[in-house]
């Protein structure tokens, strides 16, 4: 029998003030409550830490800004996720510190990330993950960059496109099954801009198999992109938008053989009380 690997990848994290006063009055298991039966089914699950796990730094000069308690990354792997992309336009909201502080949070409780590191090099390196005999490689990025956010060659910060477009091909090289996930687009946008359709262009033309993105805080198209399937943005995970439009999201499924994606599903969420319930 052919071996499948059964990925999820979802969308953002964004601990809000909403969000925060949710888990003051349930605790923070609330918030997987709903979607953590689907979640441990998978081989691997891949969201988007949208801000920072950390009580130390202090906010930068931006309309908004997040953070989330320590707890938070147990949490994420008492709940079956297996990763998380730190590659967006809040995971250095409160500094470097903090970003430095997600990281040890989530090594130590075991939750893999891509999209940031200690430096440029780091940050824009894969995760490989080896599932038997198939081998995937998942790449994180921004295409939205505020100023100061990108790693530079000594210092810790976020992944952009073209700290990427280096490692594509290596990547290519080594693992059977290629994955990224940008975070681009408009926020509150329901259809991809030109420039997501360029980059989906580069990433296709570099041997991506599978394109997964957020950041517009609500559902996008999908697309065929050459060979290359993608979903230009799955919306919200955990999140308290007050729109009926941003509180809709999928969970995209991917069932990978060694020669790609074999099948694709997505399971429609809808955010309630902050958290994700699926509607099945």
């Amino acid at each position: 029998m052919e071996r499948r690997v059964r990925i999820l990848i979802g969308g953002d994290i964004i601990f809000s003030n909403g969000v925060r006063q949710i888990v003051q009055a349930r605790g923070i298991g609330y918030l997987f409550e709903k979607v953590t039966p689907i979640v441990r089914q998978a081989d691997w699950t891949i969201l988007n830490m949208e801000g920072c796990i950390s009580v130390r730094g202090a906010p930068l000069e931006k309309e908004y800004t997040f953070r989330a308690p320590p707890e938070l990354a147990m949490q994420l792997r008492r709940a079956g996720v297996s990763m998380v992309s730190l590659g967006n336009n809040h995971s250095v909201d409160y500094g470097r510190v903090a970003l430095l502080d997600t990281m040890e949070h989530l090594w130590r409780a075991g939750v893999w990330w891509a999209g940031a590191g200690a430096n440029r090099q780091t940050a824009a390196q894969p995760v490989y993950v080896d599932f038997e005999s198939i081998r995937v490689a998942i790449l994180c990025f921004t295409a939205v960059v505020p100023r100061g956010f990108p790693a530079g060659d000594k210092t810790p910060g976020v992944a952009t496109l073209s700290d990427i477009l280096p490692v594509l091909p290596v990547a290519r090289d080594n693992a059977d099954v290629l994955i990224a996930i940008p975070h681009w687009g408009d926020e509150g946008k329901t259809q991809p801009n030109a420039k997501q359709k360029r980059i989906a262009r580069t990433l296709a033309d570099a041997g991506v198999d599978l394109i997964v993105g957020h950041h517009p805080h609500g559902v996008q198209g999908y697309a065929r992109v050459g060979k290359t399937q993608v979903f230009y943005s799955v919306g919200n995970f955990i999140h308290t938008p007050r729109s009926t439009l941003s509180r809709q999201a999928v969970l995209v499924e991917a069932e990978l053989n060694k020669h790609g994606v074999a099948n694709l599903r997505t399971i429609p969420l809808w955010l309630e009380g902050g958290r994700p319930v699926p509607r099945l």
